[in-house]
């Protein structure tokens, strides 16, 4: 039975589960209209180090089906609305983080655990419908954001900035594998073909008279050029 302590709500020893399927949203209040925590002038505060306001941790046996410990979907059923499933946002407010992260989301094994088929640690499906969509409209599965908030944003001189960030870390000897193992892009799905995506069977003569732009990167603390054709002739 729940019962409270000094301002606490404690569920003992629950033998069934929370179901809010047919709770009674409260419409007047948009910022939490099923469950609310807190808002965004008045906190739920907490200022111990390693805190996890929110803690879960499920453990699942089956040896067969997807399972998840967390299943989240939001259908959009008006006519011009729009909005995520999950919207997730850090704000590091007025001090001098020393690490800040939108989202963390790792795949990681035990010493014995491994996949058979792909272990994929962050995933991106656009899924296009059984139909001819709309023209001139941007779809991507994943898109990398660089956000200016005002007219003063400055990353800074001395500042790496970047829309992507590949890192081989870890432990040196995993490092030195995965190095001489990995490779940078992974493209499938794609068939040779003059003007698609992927286009094989080019020379010198047929590129570089039309290389007429580069785009930058950083390789170490070495910054390269990839060159980029207007056409291929």
């Amino acid at each position: 039975m729940p019962f409270k302590k000094r301002g606490r709500l404690y569920l003992s020893n629950m033998a069934s589960r929370l179901d809010f399927s047919k709770v009674n949203v409260n419409s007047s209040n948009t910022d939490g209209g099923v469950m609310k925590f807190g808002t965004s002038a008045a906190r739920i505060v907490e200022d111990t180090a390693d805190m996890k306001f929110v803690a879960m941790y499920f453990d699942n046996g089956a040896t067969s089906g997807d399972n998840r410990g967390i299943y989240l979907r939001q259908y959009l059923t008006g006519a011009g609305g729009g909005g995520e499933a999950l919207r997730v946002f850090t704000t590091v407010e007025n001090v001098a983080a020393g690490t800040a992260h939108g989202a963390h989301i790792s795949l990681n094994f035990g010493a014995t655990g491994t996949v058979t088929g792909t272990g994929i640690a962050m995933r991106g499906t656009l899924h296009l419908p059984d139909v001819a969509l709309a023209s001139n409209v941007t779809m991507t599965a994943v898109q990398a954001e660089i956000y200016s908030d005002g007219s003063a944003s400055d990353p800074g001189g001395g500042t790496i900035l970047s829309y992507f960030r590949a890192v081989n870390g870890g432990h040196a000897n995993g490092i030195s594998d995965v190095d001489d193992d990995a490779v940078f892009f992974d493209i499938q799905g794609l068939t040779s073909g003059s003007g698609s995506t992927f286009q094989s069977g080019l020379t010198a003569a047929t590129v570089n008279a039309a290389t007429t732009a580069v785009l930058k990167c950083l390789v170490g603390s070495t910054t390269y050029y990839i060159p980029l054709a207007t056409a291929i002739t």
